[in-house]
Formats: C-alpha cells, sequence, structure tokens
C-alpha cells in the first residue's frame, strides 16, 4: 500500500516550489526581454508578449521541474508567444517572416549555453575581487551611480574612475576567459 504525504508536506513542497519559480522568473526577465526583442522590433509589442509569456510561465509553474533549465524554458514559451502574437497582428508589417524568426531563435538558444558558462565564470571572477573593487563595480552597475559622483567620492577625477573601473573589467575578462580555457 502506497501511503501520501501529509498535506502539510505536498503544501510546504508546493510553497516551496512556487518561491524558486518566482525567483528563477523575476532572475530571467532581462534575459526573457532581449530575447524577445531580438525577435520583435517596436518595444511596446515586446513588453506585451514579455507579459504574455509572463502569464503562461506562471500558469504551467507546475510543469517546470526545479534545478533544470529555465532559461531555455521560457525562451521556448517566449518563442512561442512571439509566433501567437505575430499571427495576431498579422495586418500589420512584421520585422522577419518565421523562418528568420525560427533562425533566430535556433541561434540564440545555441549561443545561450555559452552566454550561461561565461556568466558563472563571472560571477566566480567578482568574487575573487578584492572586497573594495566589489564595492566600486556594485555601485557603478549595480546601484547605478554615475562616474562624477563616484569621482567626488573617492576624491578622484572622472577620468580616474573610468580608469579605475577600465582596470577592474580588463581584470574581469582575463578571469573569464582564463576559467573558461581551464574548464575547456
Amino acid at each position: 500500500m502506497q501511503h501520501s504525504p501529509p498535506e502539510h508536506v505536498v503544501m510546504k513542497a508546493g510553497e516551496e516550489h512556487s518561491s524558486e519559480f518566482v525567483q528563477l522568473l523575476t532572475e530571467h526577465q532581462r534575459n526573457l526581454f532581449t530575447y524577445i526583442h531580438s525577435l520583435l522590433l517596436n518595444k511596446e509589442d515586446v513588453e506585451e508578449v514579455l507579459q504574455e509569456t509572463n502569464l503562461v510561465l506562471w500558469r504551467e509553474s507546475s510543469n517546470f521541474e526545479i534545478g533544470t533549465n529555465f532559461r531555455a524554458w521560457a525562451c521556448t514559451v517566449a518563442l512561442n508567444q512571439v509566433r501567437a502574437f505575430i499571427k495576431r497582428r498579422k495586418r500589420h508589417p512584421v520585422l522577419f517572416e518565421e523562418e528568420t524568426i525560427s533562425a533566430i531563435a535556433r541561434r540564440q538558444e545555441e549561443n545561450s549555453a555559452h552566454l550561461d558558462r561565461r556568466a558563472d565564470a563571472l560571477a566566480g571572477c567578482v568574487t575573487k575581487l578584492s572586497k573594495r573593487k566589489r564595492v566600486i563595480l556594485d555601485q557603478r552597475y549595480g546601484q547605478g551611480q554615475t562616474v562624477e559622483e563616484m569621482a567626488q567620492e573617492y576624491g578622484l577625477t572622472p577620468a580616474g574612475v573610468y580608469k579605475m573601473l577600465s582596470r577592474i573589467r580588463t581584470a574581469l575578462h582575463l578571469c573569464v576567459n582564463q576559467s573558461l580555457s581551464v574548464k575547456s
């Protein structure tokens, strides 16, 4: 005889799945926007398709297995939503024909694995930076501080801040390339 888990255990597992799913969905919003924007030109169209994609992803969230490739799954859903959008808007001119959209989608899929490896390597390289350099990166690229604001805070000229950021980016670039060459 097979025993079912108590209801509170099932509920907790469902809540955990939802929480992880929301985190994945949130983390991939920029990727999804970029992906859809590579297939559609108009920003309002992109935002509409992104919204429809998010609705489908949420509706189908119970079918997604945590630990599998969320990005690939979400991009497949987004591609289907782009196709449906184009079909609905047939009376308006579209940027690409269906064949071209499929070719772009295939190319994006091929590149996504490479980009994922680079993103993982970059995350590892950022942790190797000194605390001061991580703070500088966060101020500029995380918080969006201007170079002028940072120059004032650090008592440097804007050119000095640009040079400091350039050195950090160069170090990260070399670290990422080295990490990827070691792994391959």
